[in-house]
Formats: structure tokens, C-alpha cells, sequence
């Protein structure tokens, strides 16, 4: 049982000198339990009813990583910097937080099958210009390796300051840079590469979005 036994182990973990919680009192405190509870999952003494669960998430390969065990997830989870929407000196990548508080962690796995996930970084959208597919507030992975426009693929691209996600259309000499949102869009917008006061760049493909269902 990997899972049960990680579970226990995490605990442990967590509890003693200079740690999280100074004692499992401290922790089930915190947890919202009774003291109990909690040495009894150190001694593994819980009731049947969390053996059951760590069945059914072992069986599904999910995993608990707890605070300062982040790396032993390495092989099998890539964490991805959250991005601020703007671009860095060059104007070729985003700009990482670094006051983002937390990372999400996507499979290695999945990730390579798209592109390079050292790469990748979250963008959180501004606007509705890609409703209803992408909303304002939803978060996309993109993937700044992957910097060339094809045809009909969502893109995020700087223009002067402002980054925007946008999907592409080419013309003979223009990349258009179309809005899925027809309430909100005023037509394309047109990038020349022959026209020298047009500061733009491709930044990278978006791949994925994350969003609520309401």
C-alpha cells in the first residue's frame, strides 16, 4: 500500500523539533481533529475506511507530495512557473512571478508529448477576445519553444508592451491574429514583417487551458 505508507511517512515527517508541527496535538489542531486521530495514523492504527481510499488512489497512481518532499516527485511531476503578463528585456519570453505562492505540477510525461516543459510557464488571461474557449482569469500553458505561427493554432504574442493570446491566420506577408470572441472583436489584428515600427514577437503556443466549470 505506497500510498498508505506515504501517508504515514508524510506525517511523521511533518511533526518534531524545528518542523511544521512541534507534536501530532499541534497538528490535529490545525488538521481541525482530535489529537487521536492523528497519533493513530502515525501508528497506523486509523480505521479501515483510509485503507480503502488509499486503494482506489494508489490504483489511479495518485500521489501526496508534502512540504519539503517536493523533489522526490521530480521523475513523474514538472512544476510550472506562473507567468506575469509581460515580456522580459528582449521581448522574446515571458516574465516569471516570483512572488507566485504556489506552482502547479503537471506529468512529465503528458507534458513532453506536447513540447519542451522546461519551456512551459502559466499565462493568466485578461479579456474575453477568446471566449467562450479561453475567459478572462483562466490560466494556459505556454509553451515558449514552440515560437513559429501555424495556421489556426493559439498563440501568445507581444505587441509593443501588451501580450495578448490570439489564434493565427496568414496572409500573403501578414500573420493575423484572430479573436474567437465575435462580440468583442474589431476585426484582426494584422502584423507585417515589412512594417519596422511594429515591435511585436511571438512568445509561444498555448496548449492548454485551465478553467472552472460553473
Amino acid at each position: 500500500m505506497a500510498f498508505y505508507n506515504d501517508l504515514v511517512q508524510g506525517l511523521r515527517d511533518m511533526i518534531g523539533p524545528d518542523r511544521k508541527y512541534a507534536n501530532p496535538t499541534q497538528m490535529a489542531k490545525a488538521c481541525g481533529v482530535a489529537p487521536n486521530q492523528i497519533i493513530r495514523y502515525i501508528k497506523q492504527e486509523r480505521g479501515k475506511h483510509i485503507q480503502v481510499l488509499a486503494r482506489v488512489l494508489d490504483e489511479i497512481g495518485a500521489k501526496i507530495i508534502f512540504p519539503g518532499n517536493e523533489k522526490n516527485a521530480g521523475s513523474e511531476f514538472h512544476e510550472i512557473p506562473k507567468a506575469l503578463g509581460r515580456a522580459d528585456k528582449k521581448g522574446k519570453k515571458l516574465n516569471i512571478d516570483n512572488e507566485a505562492r504556489s506552482l502547479i505540477a503537471f506529468n512529465n510525461k503528458w507534458m513532453s508529448e506536447k513540447g519542451a516543459p522546461d519551456s512551459m510557464k502559466l499565462l493568466t488571461v485578461t479579456g474575453n477576445a477568446m471566449a467562450p474557449r479561453i475567459e478572462d482569469g483562466n490560466q494556459v500553458l505556454v509553451d515558449e519553444s514552440q515560437k513559429d505561427f501555424f495556421e489556426g493554432r493559439i498563440y501568445a504574442v507581444r505587441i509593443d508592451e501588451e501580450i495578448l493570446v490570439r489564434r493565427i491566420a496568414r496572409e500573403p506577408g501578414k500573420i493575423l491574429l484572430l479573436a474567437d470572441n465575435p462580440d468583442v472583436s474589431h476585426g484582426p489584428i494584422i502584423l507585417e514583417h515589412s512594417n519596422p515600427n511594429h515591435s511585436w514577437s511571438s512568445i509561444g503556443r498555448v496548449i492548454f487551458v485551465a478553467k472552472d466549470l460553473l
